[in-house]
């Protein structure tokens, strides 16, 4: 079978198909559009959620960084002064050796 007639087949097939009636056709048409009009609604939905969660998430995230640093310097706080060297400063040089 070569190509014209593989063509002239799916023509064939193509017009009987297109042979249904005009209120099937219709009723196609409003069903792909209010399945269309679902799914922007759902995607408008989604978009509008996320608007609003995201600051809601940076928020928390900026407390529990603010709440991780100030524990962070409390830590710090109580380990100098158990060793005694709050304020202390150790001053050195550093020497590069090549062997």
């Amino acid at each position: 079978m070569n190509f014209q007639q593989q063509a002239q087949q799916w023509q064939t097939l193509f017009r009987q198909k297109q042979q249904g009636s005009v209120l099937s056709r219709v009723l196609l048409w409003l069903m792909a559009g209010l399945m269309l009009v679902f799914a922007m609604g759902i995607l408008l939905f989604v978009l509008m959620l996320s608007w609003l969660l995201i600051p809601l998430f940076l928020y928390k995230r900026r407390q529990l960084k603010k709440r991780m640093q100030q524990a962070f310097s409390q830590q710090q706080w109580q380990s100098s002064t158990e060793t005694g060297s709050a304020g202390r400063v150790i001053e050195g040089e550093v020497i590069d050796r090549k062997d």
